[in-house]
């Protein structure tokens, strides 16, 4: 069966403050958002989303690409949405349901001007397994992340959290307190982000695959070139096999030092292929960069770190750099 959209947001139950079926209230008028409350971005208008330095951005976006792309496991696909949420949600820079307004009036805005260019039928929507949606949906989450993380937040703002209502009864909300910790600074709050990503896609492509032939290889303590090269391939390997790009290639592209090695990691048409570039052109940041976000974690847990890195389109590829010492 495939996987909608609306079953995306109702999978984001594990999150302490999950929200769902936000859409649908904003559009029957329900939810309501009082302006004296302490909020960060200035919540979202429907005017705003489709003015007229919106339209402009849209003119000079790249096309979206009419390419050959890989059916996205299901399971991947909602990994990668949830676990961008869910780091939005932890390291408490907005109110939820504000992101899901925000979220909604964007890509509600976004939407058919992308289709346009692909033409009629070629986009699935609500399908995130279609690597045309998922392509369109992680440009929507990640212009609204990029919103909420950089409009200078406050540490301390109140957020509209469900209660649990019967059937028949209409959803209500409760005001909360939200606290962020205050060693979290603004500016540490999009690095924070992708950390938080690639911790939870490491996670689970480990308790799916760790007991397998197609395991991540362990990297040494001691810095060994080869046994990172092999690890990262693995990653891609495993991105690949998920139906996240159609191939990949790993390998070194320039020994800096004894300890100091830069790697270059190429997906070929992959699905955020359109959405990565579009992102760049704005200079979000966080960039849906998600393989970057999982090699950073994968070489942190051996004890090394990424004192530089950069991803570039080109051809219809997402091209990493990666220098690990």
């Amino acid at each position: 069966m495939e996987l909608k959209e609306d079953s995306l947001f109702e999978a984001y139950d594990e999150t302490r403050r999950a929200l769902t079926g936000i859409p649908a209230l904003i559009a029957a008028g329900t939810v309501s958002f009082d302006p004296l409350h302490a909020l960060a971005a200035t919540p979202m208008t429907a005017g705003e989303a489709d003015n007229v330095g919106a339209r402009l951005t849209r003119q000079i976006r790249p096309r979206a690409p009419k390419i050959l792309r890989s059916k996205i496991d299901q399971n991947f696909a909602v990994l990668l949405m949830r676990s961008s949420y869910n780091a939005l949600d932890k390291i408490d820079c907005v109110a939820m349901d504000q992101f899901q307004r925000d979220f909604f009036l964007i890509r509600q805005a976004e939407y058919q001007p992308y289709v346009n260019q692909l033409g009629p039928g070629v986009v699935q929507q609500g399908m995130l397994t279609d690597p045309n949606y998922f392509d369109f949906i992680s440009f929507a989450q990640y212009t609204t992340i990029n919103r909420e993380i950089n409009a200078n937040p406050p540490l301390v703002f109140e957020e509209q959290e469900p209660e649990n209502a019967g059937e028949d009864e209409p959803q209500k909300f409760v005001t909360k307190v939200v606290k962020r910790d205050p060693l979290l600074t603004n500016d540490l709050l999009a690095k924070e982000h992708s950390k938080l990503v690639g911790i939870d896609i490491i996670d689970k492509l480990n308790e799916n695959f760790g007991s397998t032939a197609l395991q991540i290889p362990a990297i040494p303590r001691k810095f060994d070139a080869d046994a990172i090269l092999a690890s990262l391939s693995r990653l891609a390997k495993l991105f690949v096999l998920n139906g996240f790009a159609m191939g990949a290639d790993v390998s070194i592209s320039k020994i800096k030092g004894p300890s100091e090695i830069q790697y270059r990691i190429i997906l070929k048409s992959p699905a955020n292929l359109w959405s990565g570039m579009a992102l760049q052109q704005i200079k979000a940041d966080p960039l849906n960069c998600f393989l970057l976000k999982a090699a950073t974690e994968l070489v942190n847990r051996s004890g090394f770190i990424v004192s530089l890195s950069s991803v570039k389109y080109q051809q219809n590829q997402e091209i990493t750099f990666m220098t690990i010492r």
